[in-house]
């Protein structure tokens, strides 16, 4: 089996993060089918010393700060995260490199007789998130990590990667998101998030909304799991936080001072603007310190090293200058906000243009609200090949009111065109929404620089 082949056989899986009627049938999920598959695997996942986090909200980026941050300190570090922005060899790394596509066909070749025997049997077939969590799994033990750093896909109770006996579990900001899925309250999504916590294992959390807080404390407590924790100041605090800016004065990073219980970090620097990446960093470091009270080598120079050198692209990064073209995967109104205020902060501009794709289960209303007090002009879009993707013209229909100035272009590359032929050189353009969106035109200003 080539590459090629053993995507094509994982696509013929069901992809609930495609589904048009995700909703439904994320109720489907269960631990069953993912269990039952590892034990015909020999279960590698037990095999593996597992960070496990989950999260509305920054759960990537805090991943990623802390996968880099146990590289740098010499430890072979697993990273597994969901969606991929342009290839599905993303979502599995060691140190910062993706697995390659000779392994990602051996790794399906092994596990293929087993996807079929739990395929065939009652629990009826795995998923293509399921098949992927395995293939993580089997790939990391396999290459002998010293530390797997495991992204929740969507919720936590009824996860597949739900099955690890972790070492340490974090948590970051809870919001309302996938309300048809996980609740409509903060205390109910927490409660999913809070099944993540294992007996006895020290649980890093984030700063959390009171309600959502109260649940997981007492999971927390119930379970006998240490909480461990950095609160950071208020977003008004700058003399904690500032920016760094490159000799044509363009923000390219934040530093700020970070104070734990045992250890002082002062005048960090990570490249991920935005406040809430401030927030990431936090929670990142207190998981660092709870794995270095479990033991742990992890030098301060480590923390330095990874933060500096985290890569996390398709948040808030910035493609091209002159105009700038930013790109973000805010898909709910509190991630939009802080995008906004980013743009704002980070970024000196005369009008700003909005490429908006979004899925059909997002916020629409109060997306729009949010983006229309800051967007002079929407262009909105889609991505084809994903029936989830909510059209062009159904967005702009809802937002011609709020919005000054909103257009349908269908065709994404249309979009980018024309924001591109309308912006001066002091303008900035935000393509935003959809992860599917942002890793597209990744992928379009990547290769354009390539030319």
């Amino acid at each position: 089996m080539d590459y090629e082949a053993a995507l094509a056989y994982i696509e013929a899986f069901i992809d609930y993060e495609r589904s048009p009627d995700f909703s439904r049938q994320a109720r489907l999920y269960n631990l069953d089918r993912i269990s039952l598959l590892l034990n015909e695997l020999g279960n590698p996942h037990d095999r593996l010393k597992v960070i496990h986090i989950a999260g509305s909200k920054g759960k990537g980026s805090t991943a990623a700060l802390i996968a880099s941050v146990l590289t740098q300190a010499g430890y072979k570090t697993g990273l597994f995260t969901s969606p991929h922005l342009i290839t599905p060899r993303e979502r599995c790394c060691i140190d910062g490199e993706l697995i390659s596509e000779v392994e990602i066909a051996r790794c399906i070749e092994r596990i293929k007789p087993a996807i079929e025997a739990v395929s065939a049997s009652e629990l009826g077939p795995v998923s293509f998130f399921e098949i992927y969590t395995a293939l993580a799994f089997t790939y990391f033990a396999d290459k002998a990590t010293d530390f797997a750093v495991i992204e929740v896909g969507l919720g936590g109770r009824l996860d597949a990667t739900n099955v690890v006996s972790p070492i340490a579990t974090v948590i970051t900001p809870i919001g309302l998101e996938h309300t048809a899925i996980l609740g409509e309250t903060y205390a109910e999504i927490a409660a999913e998030k809070a099944e993540i916590i294992k007996d006895g294992c020290p649980l890093t959390l984030a700063p959390q909304h009171p309600e959502a807080r109260a649940v997981i404390e007492k999971v927390a407590n119930d379970r006998n799991a240490t909480i461990i924790e950095t609160k950071p100041p208020g977003a008004d605090c700058q003399s904690i936080r500032c920016l760094v800016k490159d000799d044509d004065k363009v923000v390219i990073a934040q530093q700020f001072d970070v104070e734990t219980d045992t250890e002082s970090y002062p005048q960090l620097r990570i490249p991920l603007l935005g406040y809430h990446q401030y927030v990431n960093a936090t929670t990142a470091i207190a998981a660092i310190e709870c794995l270095k009270e479990g033991g742990y080598a992890i030098p301060k120079a480590s923390v330095y090293a990874g933060f500096k050198n985290v890569q996390w692209p398709g948040r808030i990064q910035t493609v091209r200058s002159a105009p700038f073209v930013v790109l973000d995967g805010a898909h709910s109104p509190a991630a939009m906000q802080v995008l906004c205020s980013t743009l704002r902060e980070c970024f000196r501009y005369n009008q700003v243009t909005f490429i908006v794709s979004l899925m059909k289960d997002k916020n629409l209303i109060a997306i729009g609200d949010v983006l229309s007090k800051t967007a002079d002009t929407v262009l909105t879009t889609q991505v084809f090949d994903n029936p989830r993707v909510m059209p062009a013209e159904t967005i702009q229909n809802a937002w011609s009111s709020t919005c000054r100035s909103v257009t349908a272009y269908p065709n994404p590359e249309d979009a980018i065109a024309k924001a591109l032929a309308s912006a001066s050189p002091t303008d900035l353009i935000c393509i935003t929404g959809s992860l599917y969106l942002v890793g597209l035109a990744l992928e379009h200003f990547s290769t354009c620089s390539e030319h």
